[in-house]
């Protein structure tokens, strides 16, 4: 590739300004480099962060941009979830922004994956709730299904705990942990009494934002009280291929009959997500995963006060009932769980929270656009984004690494 190229394909739809790229080409030329390495260019664009690596991404595969997916412009990847990965958009007319989340190309022709993207995009539609992930819109693109969601700004609660992990002392403070787990319980308690069975609650699917807030963003696991809508076909039976949890995470029960757990599995997820909040580490540190499980099904788990003496009596027994073996034995609602933690919960700083609401602002003229149009959930009605193939093709070899 040539840098004129390069120069071309970044300056006409102003990837940056003119003068940055000028600058960092006449740097490149003057360290023996040549006009026709347009892919070391842009490498060092990268490295002086002048480009994210989505948008060199792009640049390398031949689109001058913009990306955009739909009528959305997307201009970075934000993280990867269990079904389909996050990108950061924008609604150029609205000025709105927004993070995508394309799902994997192969699930138009699995069945299985069809019944559970399905799922998931008729739970995530109905959602409206503070500790949820809000989904304003879903669209396809070729092969591409998209799902228009709140501007995710921020990390996920796994991001913060690996970073806590390599520091003297591995657990959140008190205060901070009681509050995202008690955020965690009251979105969760909001979906058990819409009928929605998570199945896969750990740090990984719950977002940490700007303004301290946690949410759940991940539903490809979910089962829901509208389950039997689902082709009976397309239903997962193969308890091996339905169980790719974290295993860290996993309740007793789901190693056994899929169709006899209820919301208190979630409750002893969140219990051991509480746990590795409280104690820097998970509840069984074994290497194996299934025997991992093993250990869930059959072993008492330590009291979280062996790795953090300072806790109080009611965290330490309210986290030892969430991890109780026999569902019977745990806290029947999530809500209880939120009400025993709300008096050790801190108060995130108001003027984060500030900062953090100007940043994800949701304009009302967007909400009225998105409200006028289709709000099918399945995927065979969905209707077609006019988008270049290339993009498409694009997308998913970034969803496939």
């Amino acid at each position: 590739m040539h840098c004129d190229q390069v120069r071309q394909n970044v300056i006409d739809v102003r990837l940056m300004p003119v003068e940055a790229f000028e600058a960092a080409l006449s740097d490149w030329l003057a360290t023996s480099h040549s006009m026709s390495d347009g892919e070391g260019l842009i490498r060092l664009l990268v490295k002086r962060q002048l480009l994210n690596e989505f948008q060199a991404s792009g640049l390398l595969a031949g689109l001058p941009g913009p990306y955009r997916l739909g009528p959305y412009e997307v201009f970075d990847r934000v993280a990867a979830g269990r079904l389909g990965m996050v990108f950061r958009a924008r609604h150029p007319e609205f000025d709105q922004a927004v993070a995508l989340k394309v799902f994997p190309f192969e699930v138009c022709s699995d069945r299985e994956q069809v019944a559970r993207l399905t799922r998931e995009l008729r739970i995530a539609v109905q959602v409206d709730h503070p500790n949820v992930v809000r989904t304003f819109q879903v669209g396809r693109a070729g092969v591409a299904v998209f799902a228009a969601i709140e501007d995710l700004r921020g990390e996920t609660l796994a991001t913060r705990l690996k970073r806590e992990s390599s520091t003297a002392t591995p657990s959140l403070p008190l205060g901070e942990a009681c509050r995202l787990i008690r955020e965690a319980a009251l979105g969760m308690s909001y979906l058990h009494g819409m009928g929605v069975v998570l199945r896969d609650v750990q740090p990984a699917n719950l977002w940490l934002t700007p303004a301290r807030q946690l949410k759940i963003m991940e539903f490809g696991a979910a089962h829901d009280s509208l389950d039997f809508l689902d082709d009976a076909d397309s239903v997962p039976t193969d308890q091996a291929d339905d169980l790719r949890w974290n295993f860290d995470y996993v309740s007793p029960e789901q190693g056994d009959d899929q169709d006899l757990f209820d919301g208190r599995s979630d409750i002893y997820s969140l219990g051991c997500v509480a746990f590795h909040c409280l104690a820097g580490r998970v509840v069984f540190a074994d290497k194996n995963p299934l025997r991992k499980m093993i250990r869930h099904a059959r072993d008492p788990a330590p009291s979280v006060r062996e790795f953090n003496s300072s806790l109080p009596n009611e965290v330490v027994e309210l986290v030892a009932k969430m991890l109780a073996k026999k569902p019977a034995d745990r806290p029947v609602d999530a809500s209880l769980v939120a009400a025993a933690l709300e008096p050790f919960c801190d108060v995130p700083d108001v003027d984060d929270q500030i900062n953090a609401w100007a940043e994800v602002e949701v304009r009302p003229s967007f909400l009225d656009w998105v409200s006028s149009g289709s709000t099918s959930e399945q995927l065979e009605e969905i209707p077609q984004a006019e988008t270049d193939p290339a993009m498409v093709e694009f997308l998913q070899s970034m969803t496939s690494n």
